[in-house]
This record gives C-alpha cells, sequence and structure tokens, in this order.
C-alpha cells in the first residue's frame, strides 16, 4: 500500500490512502492497546499491545489453519477500526482482526478476515503485484518503534497467498509514480505463508465468509532495525489491515494524519517473555 494521501471516503469506508492519483485505503482496529481518556485528543493516544514468544518446545506449522495451541496463547489486537475515525465501523465491507508471536528466528502474523466478495485475480507469477487494488491483508513494520518513517517496512498477502513486499527510506519513498515503484521492491522478506479461503475467490453466484492468513517473517530479513530478532523488552512500531480496493479497517487508525505508510500512527508492540 503506498502512496497515499489519507482522504475521507463518502460512506466512511476508510480513508482513500496514497498520494493523489492512486493509493491505499485505511481504517482502524480495535483491541488491545492504549484509550483515550475523556476530553484527550484521541490523535495523540498509540495503541499498545505486548507479544509473547512461543514456549519452548512449541511449533507452528504454516498452513493458514491456526490450529496450534501456541495460537490459542497468541497476543490479539482485537477488531480492526475504521482509520478515519477509530472506532469499528461494521458498515466497511471488509473487517479483520490480528494474533502475533515470536521465538529467537521468526516473527508470526495471522490474520481473520471477514469478506463476503474475495476477491484475488492477479497472475499467479506477478512479482510484487498491487494487492490493496483488490483483497488483501498488511503489515506495515518500524522496527526502530520511533516512528519516523525511516527505514521500515510493508508487507501484504492476498486472498490468493500472492505476495508484495517493499522496504522504504522515508515516508512512501522512493518511489517511481503512480505506477510504482513503491520502495524497494527488490527486498524480500523471505516468508512462508498460507491462506484458507471460507467461500470462493473471484465468483460472485456464493456469498463468502472471508480468509486467513497466516505468515512466518524471518527478523533477519530485517536488516535496517537496529536489532533483529528484538530483546525481550524492545518496542517496534506495527500496524495491521484488511483491504479491500484501496480501502479498509486496521489496527491503529490514521485519523487523517497522514495515509497506511504514517508511522507516527503505528501501534507499539513490545516483545516479552513469560
Amino acid at each position: 500500500m503506498r502512496r497515499f494521501v489519507f482522504v475521507a471516503c463518502a460512506l466512511a469506508l476508510a480513508a482513500c490512502s496514497r498520494d493523489p492519483g492512486g493509493g491505499k485505503p485505511e481504517q482502524q482496529a480495535g483491541g488491545t492497546g492504549a484509550k483515550s481518556a475523556p476530553g484527550e485528543d484521541p490523535r495523540r493516544v498509540i495503541k499498545e499491545i505486548a507479544v509473547k514468544a512461543i514456549s519452548s518446545g512449541e511449533t507452528i506449522t504454516i498452513d493458514g489453519k491456526l490450529d496450534e495451541p501456541a495460537w490459542a496463547k497468541a497476543t490479539e489486537t482485537g477488531p480492526f477500526v475504521d482509520v478515519a475515525s477509530g472506532a469499528v465501523n461494521p458498515r466497511i465491507p471488509v473487517q479483520g482482526s490480528a494474533r502475533l508471536l515470536w521465538d529467537d528466528q521468526f516473527l508470526y502474523v495471522a490474520f481473520d478476515v471477514k469478506d463476503t466478495t474475495i476477491r484475488g485475480g492477479f497472475p499467479t507469477d506477478a512479482p510484487d503485484p498491487h494487492l490493496w487494488e483488490r483483497d488483501t491483508v498488511e503489515v506495515m513494520i518500524d522496527p526502530d518503534g520511533d516512528g519516523d518513517n525511516k527505514d521500515y517496512y510493508e508487507i501484504q498477502v492476498n486472498p490468493q497467498n500472492l505476495v508484495f513486499d517493499s522496504q522504504f527510506d522515508d515516508y512512501n519513498r522512493p518511489r517511481g509514480g503512480n505506477a510504482g515503484p513503491f520502495g524497494h521492491q527488490d527486498w524480500s522478506a523471505g516468508l512462508a505463508s498460507a491462506v484458507v479461503l471460507r467461500g470462493t475467490i473471484d465468483a460472485d453466484e456464493d456469498k463468502d465468509e472471508g480468509y486467513t492468513v497466516e505468515a512466518r517473517i524471518p527478523w533477519k530479513s530485517f536488516a535496517k532495525a537496529k536489532a533483529s530478532p528484538p530483546a525481550p523488552g524492545d518496542a517496534w512500531r506495527m500496524n495491521f489491515y484488511a483491504m479491500q480496493n484501496n480501502g479498509g479497517v486496521a489496527w491503529s487508525p490514521i485519523l487523517g494524519m497522514g495515509n497506511f505508510h504514517k508511522a507516527a500512527r503505528f501501534g507499539r508492540v513490545k516483545w516479552v517473555r513469560e
């Protein structure tokens, strides 16, 4: 998702993210994290979660099923929210939530997406397809945790299990124009991922329920991080999105302060061991 200036869309469909001329959407994610006190400016509030490491001896198979005991104990974001308002908005046609785990080698992320019209439609051999133009989930990662938009990463996985991944030097930069490239698209997250559909992709004759994405991302892929893997107690800035047609919902709302790349609006993810 890249390039968007956060524009409020009619019907509160979230925000249309990117720069003028094309971009992605945003919405918001709810759940665990900081909440505004009465009278407090919500734009000053940053969501926070603590993500537990996998217990010794536990393993995760990347198959999209999320049936391992570790996932039952994973940290959850709660329902994603409208990116413009910060509230859960059932009128937005895609909804979602995420779960996170980690160990010394990998970051594990799982999305549960509710979507009645699952869309893919990209060639299966397409390199870094523009997944945000249809249905996708997205992770934005600023490893330094300072929200300055320097040296951050973007990873998307769509219902076809296709991947867009890129690394950015600065806010939406580098950018090669409305058609891209967006960031350093030669960067690879090196992830393993799997998708389970609850419906039929690209078929209008039935009503879909959604899909699940499960991903395992090596810490070593984040070469721009000050420390990777993180040490217990470290905090990174991250955001999570479920998207449809360049719009969607998020864990941490953007609140009109930028687009999906606005790292100052990413939530804080603290890595802990039990």
